[in-house]
């Protein structure tokens, strides 16, 4: 493998502790490297990524208070903040599960773990950019969503380079799925499978059947994925969307449950685990998942009222059945508050939050403060700050008053 040319490559280097920071930018600058920006916190980094554009960039994931190095992660593919064709390397010292696999979720092109040589950065930074580079026309293309383009290019670079040929398979099957050509998705699955039965193979080999509306097909190969590979977690959430497909709504949410014990820090596979534990009745479930929901949320780019608001709602059902402990009244009093200092200018927000307080105080029996709340919405109402209650709402609660 030939010596990669870092002079004309422009870095980001994302590191919160001072002395790796140093060691890392020598690093960086003994390999060639001459434009390095430095960024120690994510928010700063998320700055830079705005307003520059960057050919490698190296993240640590500790950063200190704020988003994490996956928070970050997810932001930017959220986003859309760097390009396919540059090249993203997490940097780590811990190697838990839940780090690997939060991290991994959100597709960093790879990955090392402190304590590392500057030997070993070299090869791995040589590496990822001279697959970079083989692929640049592919990425390209992808950048511009110009899929039958980037299936083409991926051809090309298949023949050329041999080694190249299981990656340029899952690029070209991932967009013949974007342009709904999922029988020849599925011929390209297959034959993957057929010479090496890779899982992303047979993960999109499932895709296509979903997208088929060949239920039982996907259902069994996702099966067979996660009893291969227990830690592909994100056939669990394409198993979950199978079975609430068939019906099988509580098949899904034990699904979803597994899925968050292998990796918990996926704030829309909390939201979802919520939504169908609420499907089902079980607030109590929904209620701990939106709670995780809620602490993630802080440093999400999903950071939306839905959030918070789902959890309160998840706390009012739990309090359909009678007065919440103090515990989940805790809870409750938490995430309102957080809707009161960032959401309550909205005025959907704020009228489901004066929604679900009135029903923890009917459940309480609190039914002065009750009306009050009622009273106070409705004026909000008049000035347009909250949407009015609904018809059945108020029907609803004049019952409850007594009135």
């Amino acid at each position: 493998m030939a010596q990669q040319d870092f002079s004309n490559k422009k870095a980001l280097l994302i590191e919160d502790m001072a002395e790796a920071r140093i060691m890392q930018r020598k690093m960086l600058t003994d390999f060639g490297f001459t434009s390095i920006d430095i960024a120690m916190k994510a928010e700063t980094a998320i700055e830079l990524l705005r307003s520059k554009s960057f050919d490698v960039i190296l993240s640590d994931y500790n950063l200190g208070k704020g988003k994490d190095g996956q928070q970050l992660l997810e932001e930017v593919r959220h986003s859309a903040l760097i390009p396919n064709t540059a090249t993203y390397l997490m940097v780590t010292a811990e190697t838990s599960i839940e780090m690997v696999m939060g991290a991994i979720e959100y597709q960093p092109d790879g990955y090392v773990t402190k304590p590392f040589s500057q030997a070993m950065l070299q090869r791995r930074l040589n590496k990822l950019l001279e697959t970079k580079e083989r692929l640049y026309k592919v990425n390209l293309a992808l950048d511009n969503k110009e899929y039958e383009t980037a299936i083409s290019e991926a051809k090309i670079v298949m023949d050329k380079y041999p080694s190249l040929e299981g990656k340029c398979e899952r690029i070209m099957g991932d967009c013949f799925l974007e342009l709904k050509e999922y029988k020849k998705a599925l011929t390209l699955f297959n034959k993957t499978i057929k010479s090496r039965k890779m899982p992303w193979a047979l993960f999109g080999k499932a895709k296509s059947y979903y997208l088929m509306d060949e239920l039982d097909k996907a259902e069994k190969l996702l099966n067979q994925l996660m009893l291969d590979n227990r830690f592909f977690v994100s056939a669990y959430d394409w198993l979950a969307k199978v079975l609430l497909k068939q019906d099988k709504v509580a098949e899904a949410q034990s699904t979803l449950i597994a899925a968050i014990t292998k990796s918990p820090k996926n704030i829309l596979r909390q939201m979802e685990l919520g939504r169908i534990s609420l499907l089902l009745g079980d607030s109590i479930t929904a209620e701990m998942a939106y709670r995780k929901a809620v602490f993630l949320a802080k440093h999400s780019c999903y950071n939306t009222s839905e959030v918070y608001l789902k959890h309160l709602e998840s706390l009012a059902r739990i309090a359909d059945s009678g007065p919440l402990i103090p515990r989940q009244k805790d809870n409750f009093d938490s995430t309102l508050k957080k809707i009161h200092d960032g959401f309550f200018d909205e005025p959907d927000s704020r009228a489901k939050a004066y929604e679900y307080e009135m029903d923890i105080c009917i459940a309480d029996n609190e039914i002065s403060t009750a009306k009050q709340i009622f009273e106070v919405w409705l004026s909000d109402a008049g000035s347009a700050a909250a949407t009015a209650p609904s018809k059945q709402q108020t029907d609803r609660y004049s019952s409850a008053f007594g009135s």
